[in-house]
């Protein structure tokens, strides 16, 4: 089960000293409001190793989908389906 709380700290800790760019933060931060408000998201990332999580936060970076909810719901739709 992925620790969102823990990976939030850490993504913060790092962009904080310059280590990722600030869309990490950004997308933490979204990833925490979709995980109250989107119950696929939250029951996916209550299932996943911490790492799935993790791919997902860099892959939604390099997508530049900060904030994008129709950008997470189409990554949970292929991630269930394989």
């Amino acid at each position: 089960m992925a620790n969102l709380q823990h990976i939030a700290e850490r993504i913060f800790r790092h962009t904080d000293a310059g280590n990722l760019s600030s869309g990490y933060a950004l997308v933490m931060g979204f990833l925490i409001e979709a995980y109250e408000d989107n119950p696929d998201f939250h029951q996916w990332a209550d299932t996943v190793q911490g790492s799935e999580v993790e791919k997902m936060i860099a892959c939604i970076v390099r997508a530049e989908a900060w904030d994008d909810p129709i950008w997470l719901d189409d990554y949970l739709k292929n991630c269930v389906g394989e």
